[in-house]
């Protein structure tokens, strides 16, 4: 029979004790989201997608290049009339996947093709744990390029940038991340906040964070095991979604 004091020396079940959120280290908050730049006052990097093209991936490059502050946002926003500089290569290289796309390969590629200062540290589905990846990059303060796909319309895929990440930490703080926080060029530029939407794993369903849904698992034959997860934004409904690709980059 147990006594009082082996009673009281029971793990009790862990509980959730607050919500956490972490984001890029380098973004300033305010009436509009900023960075700061050498020799000037901090500048907006958002890059608005329109409705007609399909330049996420152009928008993407354009944001993390105004985030590293290795070019400035007005320079980019004239990319197509500009000659020289990196703006100019931006639109030289990427120009024509402007209105088809671009997929997560290609991305990298082309990425590379700027001989840019910054190091891209590459994961795709199938092959790698996309999803663990991104969650571990975006803990660690880093900015994830991310591209996802549509589970209902297999067609729809989009890129955006994860600039953060929220979840729970627990009663023995145990941190429980479950919603990447992200830099959307679809969506309105965020005020007062760092991010404009957010993948979320579902609390019901094939995506919930259980067991069944492990980010750092693997499957009976070794290979990651697929995460549906929840993308939300206030411009959309929320639609299911996976990872295609997860690209870390950094500044060297």
């Amino acid at each position: 029979m147990a006594t009082a004091k082996q009673k009281a020396a029971k793990p009790s079940k862990q509980v959730v004790a607050y919500r956490f959120q972490r984001v890029y280290p380098g973004f300033i908050t305010g009436p509009a989201l900023t960075v700061k730049a050498q020799r000037a006052e901090p500048v907006r990097p958002f890059m608005g997608q329109g409705d007609l093209d399909g330049a996420c991936g152009i928008h993407l490059v354009a944001m993390i290049v105004a985030i590293f502050g290795l070019a400035k946002p007005s320079a980019l926003h004239e990319m197509a009339r500009r000659k020289t500089g990196i703006a100019a290569a931006i639109f030289q290289i990427l120009g024509h996947t402007y209105f088809t796309g671009v997929h997560a390969l290609e991305w990298v590629q082309l990425f590379d093709d700027l001989e840019l200062p910054v190091e891209l540290t590459s994961k795709f589905e199938g092959e790698d744990n996309v999803d663990g990846h991104a969650v571990d990059w975006l803990m660690a303060g880093d900015l994830v390029a991310i591209a996802v796909a549509s589970i209902k319309h297999s067609k729809t895929k989009h890129w955006t940038l994860g600039v953060g990440i929220e979840g729970a930490v627990l009663t023995d703080k145990t941190h429980v991340p479950d919603t990447l926080l992200l830099l959307d060029p679809s969506g309105s530029e965020p005020s007062f906040t760092a991010h404009n939407a957010r993948l979320k794993l579902p609390t019901t369903g094939d995506g919930t964070r259980s067991r069944k849904c492990n980010l750092v698992g693997t499957d009976s034959k070794g290979k990651p095991k697929p995460v549906t997860w929840l993308y939300e934004a206030a411009e959309w409904p929320a639609e299911e979604v996976k990872l295609l690709a997860a690209i870390r980059v950094r500044l060297i």
